[in-house]
């Protein structure tokens, strides 16, 4: 039985609306929202407790471009479909409408960055359609989930979209299914994959789905997706402050922009990286007493983290050129004149030592007096602090592009568009 693609567009609406429209069903539990601020108790549990999906945009572009999506949708358990994602945005779609048949829609396709991550967008006659989207490196799998929508916004829930995993060829179920799509140069048909049950699919060749994908190290913790954990936290403090000590100094990605997490002996700052018309900001952060969660202080607005729940910053591996400079003191720890310090030390040389130490050394080299560390030092909104101790001539601030010209040095400056750096 042939269907018109009119025929198959009122079927995919349906079958679309259906799974994210509905508001009826929730899945899992919500979060309490008692003990938090009377601010945060009197939003929908899902802007307090937000989830993020568990990498950037140009990770699921690498990953799945000019590869198959093999999935099985909510209305429909255990029926294989597959999608097809073409080098030019557009994607092929195998759809399952029931009894049998399977249609062939074609969308316009593209992973957009929101302040949850990455949201995989579908655009057809008019119709947007946005799912986060996460990857589980170690068995391969890609799922999607979606907060459904209702009037009264604490009656959202998360729910679950497609699941399955990306894999560099085209099942044979798929193509006797769907004969009119035509497979990309250089895509064959796997001739192991002949079943339209998922699970028996997956079995017929388990080396299919493609697992740690190059760059999918680069998550931060807890970004599994809301279901899995059924609402509850999805990491540990320990695993977010790990995270943290690891990232200190390198830039972090959320919602567009670039952030250093720069914490030191009285303070945690987050440095938004200028960006175009934006220029640099410098953050508060401030965590509540029993440590349960952290607030960025924005200008307009607080942004509150409860720890234990997804992380909102991505890494992108890079260095933020600040802690460049210092990474280049550090390991070629020589004395430096550093002309900033004034006349009271021009004839002073610096050795920079971990830590945040430094000691004082004359032309030759041998320390002025006292013990070995004699200063401190530090980064604070994109200035370097130096303290020589027991003189008041002894404190400088210089900004980082300051002291880079004095120096002569050129760090490497990120932008948005720079590739992540696995």
């Amino acid at each position: 039985m042939k269907v018109s693609n009119s025929t198959a567009g009122r079927l995919l609406a349906l079958t679309v609306a259906a799974a994210m429209l509905a508001s009826c069903v929730a899945h899992g539990q919500q979060p309490s929202t008692a003990g938090l601020p009377p601010e945060l108790r009197e939003l929908p549990y899902w802007k307090v407790f937000r989830n993020h999906s568990s990498h950037s945009a140009a990770f699921f572009n690498e990953l799945t471009s000019g590869r198959a999506f093999v999935f099985e949708h909510p209305e429909f358990p255990g029926v294989v479909n597959g999608e097809l994602y073409l080098n030019d945005g557009t994607m092929l779609h195998c759809l399952f409408g029931g009894k049998s048949r399977y249609f062939v829609l074609s969308y316009d396709l593209s992973f957009e960055t929101h302040s949850t991550g990455t949201a995989r967008t579908l655009r057809y006659e008019g119709r947007t359609n946005r799912s986060l989207v996460f990857y589980d490196p170690r068995a391969g799998t890609l799922h999607e989930e979606y907060l459904t929508g209702h009037e009264d916004p604490h009656k959202r829930q998360w729910k679950r979209f497609l699941s399955g995993w990306v894999q560099d060829s085209w099942p044979r179920a798929m193509a006797d299914a769907c004969p009119r799509i035509r497979l990309p140069d250089g895509m064959e048909i796997n001739e192991k994959q002949t079943s339209r049950n998922i699970d028996e699919l997956r079995r017929q060749d388990t080396d299919a789905p493609i697992r740690n994908f190059p760059g999918s190290h680069m998550t931060a913790p807890g970004r599994t997706g809301w279901l899995r954990s059924g609402g509850g936290p999805t990491t540990t403090a320990e695993e977010v402050e790990a995270f943290l000590a690891a990232q200190e100094g390198n830039i972090v990605r959320w919602s567009g922009f670039g952030y250093v997490w720069m914490r030191s002996w009285d303070r945690e700052e987050l440095w938004r990286v200028q960006r175009d018309s934006y220029g640099e900001k410098f953050l508060d952060i401030v965590r509540s007493e029993d440590g349960s969660r952290i607030t960025i202080k924005f200008a307009s607005r607080d942004m509150v983290y409860p720890v234990g729940y997804p992380f909102p910053f991505l890494p992108t591996g890079h260095r933020h050129p600040a802690f460049q400079l210092t990474d280049e003191f550090l390991a070629h720890s020589y004395p430096r004149a550093l002309p900033f310090m004034g006349e009271a030390y021009s004839d002073k040389r610096f050795v920079f030592h971990p830590e945040g130490k430094f000691s004082v050394v004359d032309e030759a080299g041998n320390l002025v007096e006292g013990p070995h560390f004699d200063g401190t030092w530090r980064w604070t909104r994109g200035f370097l602090e130096m303290t020589v101790r027991d003189d008041p001539a002894g404190f400088q601030l210089i900004h980082w592009r300051s002291l880079a010209h004095q120096l002569g040095m050129k760090p490497t400056v990120w932008t948005p568009s720079t590739p992540d750096r696995y």
